[in-house]
């Protein structure tokens, strides 16, 4: 979709040749028939050369050269292997990217780096710098851009070393497998490599602080990152913070009630780093999710011994806990959630109550055959069906039951999908009525908008189209709401992002209520219903997924 601007929304390698070979000479080499037609003219004359000797004698040729290569780099593989035993300690380290040595006492870099340090043992090991004056948080460029350099670091500081403690390279390492290699930053300020802080009191032992950032437009990944940071916290025993000074949405407490306190200090904020995971103080954000949620988490928490949805039931925990204690809404908000969810219920009777999530936009199917596409309104329906004669399978012929809808594409309700099933065998509802996206047509109808004409003048000045929510949710368009710049965000642009965003929290909210939910888990925020409905009803099938026939992940992947 084309970006639109200044909208007006509502929310009601160097190769090297060869020198040139000289001419190769040539010889005439006559037929073998023709050579063996008749004896050799002198008894004192050799037999002629044949094909099967010269092809022998070249494999012999072969054979030689290649057990000499052979030898030669088991040799060179000795000698590197004796130096490095030999060596365990290099006198210097060399820089890795875009990192710097630092020897205790030379000056360090003005800029947040991943940097090697060599203290006056001629010990080296890798940290991270982030000048004390620098603002929190850095861009997630920076985090991620930290990562990636520790991770070279590491890698260069344990090739040139060999030491006894470290892992052999064939076993790999857990994901609370110390990294001998790293200095944290209070033990580097401690003994001096860098500048000690000021001090402070009751700072936390450890703690996890998670970002959200101005470059996340998706709202749903960004709840399932911080309850699962949150319940990974828990979990570790970290104290957790977050900051929401940057994030695209405004304010956290705009939508739900501030997390637990914890009854500790927050770090200075050059102490809180990116990687590793058993730092001391680290931050995460949607960056850094792929290190601090990436292969070795996997192999940490998913059941290997298990296979399908069993293998996911302690990432889901994690998430859990995050939703238990930081999905509070607020003020209206809440009390509206709150009756909403009583009168649809009191609606629905003794019959089950469902609810679809047709998630549109950017987002798009995993399923190939739709993976530029979108599913078929279909296909939800169809689910819903199979999952009411599941749980209903003594209802009475020609019932109807309650379907809850919610999309970010307006128009949905109004496709002739769901309008012929609100008539045969649904009952179908908006998830919530107390914020709607608006279409085009509806701002036409209460703020039309027409070009100004001056009296007396053929000029006509012309005034920005209503643009409405036609087609779904996308990240350009939501950037753009009320004329929004990347450095820039008006207050009203801001109003209408926040109303965007509370009506997700309420579709959130009454859905998680339901009986059962139908929904592709390719969007977030199907992967969220599934958390609020919990385990048990996700593993006696309540929670149904329609895209590629996929068990419930994290992050939506096989």
């Amino acid at each position: 979709m084309r970006d639109r601007r200044n909208t007006i929304l509502s929310a009601s390698s160097t190769a090297s040749s060869d020198p040139p070979a000289s001419p190769p000479s040539i010889r005439v080499i006559p037929d073998d028939k023709k050579l063996f037609s008749s004896p050799p003219p002198s008894p004192l004359l050799p037999a002629p050369v044949t094909s099967d000797r010269r092809i022998k004698a070249s494999l012999r040729r072969s054979m030689a050269v290649k057990g000499l290569i052979v030898a030669c780099g088991m040799v060179g593989l000795y000698v590197y292997v004796l130096q490095g035993l030999m060596y365990p300690v290099p006198s210097a380290t060399a820089n890795f990217g875009k990192s710097i040595d630092i020897v205790a006492g030379n000056p360090l870099p003005g800029e947040p780096t991943a940097l090697v340090v060599v203290d006056s043992a001629a010990r080296s090991q890798w940290t991270v710098w982030i000048p004390h004056n620098q603002t929190f948080p850095l861009s997630s460029q920076i985090y991620a851009d930290m990562c990636k350099q520790g991770n070279q670091l590491k890698s260069s500081i344990e090739t040139s070393t060999l030491s006894s403690g470290k892992q052999p390279w064939w076993r790999k390492q857990g994901y609370y497998a110390k990294d001998r290699t790293f200095l944290d930053i209070t033990d580097a300020e401690r003994t001096g490599v860098l500048p000690k802080s000021r001090s402070m009191e009751n700072v936390c032992e450890t703690s996890l602080t998670f970002v959200l950032g101005a470059e996340d437009a998706s709202f749903g990944k960004s709840l399932l990152l911080l309850w699962m940071s949150y319940g990974l916290a828990k979990k570790e025993g970290r104290a957790f913070f977050y900051d929401d000074s940057h994030w695209a949405w405004g304010k956290y407490i705009s939508y739900f009630a501030p997390p637990p306190s914890p009854k500790c200090v927050r770090p200075p904020t050059h102490h809180i780093v990116p990687c590793p995971h058993t730092a001391r103080h680290i931050v995460v954000s949607t960056a850094t999710a792929p290190f601090t949620f990436g292969e070795t988490f996997d192999r940490e928490f998913r059941d290997a011994r298990k296979h399908g949805l069993a293998s996911q039931s302690r990432i889901f925990d994690l998430i859990r806990s995050g939703y238990n204690d930081l999905f509070v809404l607020t003020g209206e908000d809440a009390l509206y959630a709150q009756s909403r969810v009583a009168k649809l219920k009191d609606e629905a009777g003794t019959s089950r109550m469902l609810a679809a999530q047709i998630r549109r936009g950017d987002n798009h199917p995993s399923e190939f055959q739709y993976q530029y596409s979108y599913l078929p309104l279909e296909r939800y329906l169809d689910g819903a069906r199979l999952l009411s004669s599941k749980l209903s399978p003594g209802a009475l012929s020609g019932s109807k039951t309650q379907l809850l809808v919610a999309s970010d594409d307006p128009n949905i309700l109004t496709s002739p999908e769901l309008q012929q099933a609100d008539s045969e065998s649904f009952t179908i509802h908006r998830a919530q009525e107390r914020i709607q996206l608006a279409t085009k047509d509806v701002l036409d109808q209460s703020s039309p908008v027409q070009s100004l004409r001056k009296s007396g003048s053929a000029y006509v000045k012309h005034v920005e189209e209503n643009s409405g929510w036609e087609g779904g949710f996308y990240s350009a368009l939501f950037y753009s709401l009320g004329g929004a710049s990347e450095n820039n965000v008006p207050e009203q642009a801001m109003l209408l992002r926040r109303l965007v965003g509370r009506a997700y929290v309420l579709d959130l909210a009454v859905l998680g209520e339901s009986d059962g939910v139908v929904c592709a888990s390719s969007s977030a925020g199907c992967r969220l219903l599934a958390v609020a409905m919990g385990w048990d009803a996700v593993k006696a099938g309540r929670w149904m997924n329609v895209d590629d026939g996929r068990v419930w992940t994290w992050n939506g992947q096989r």
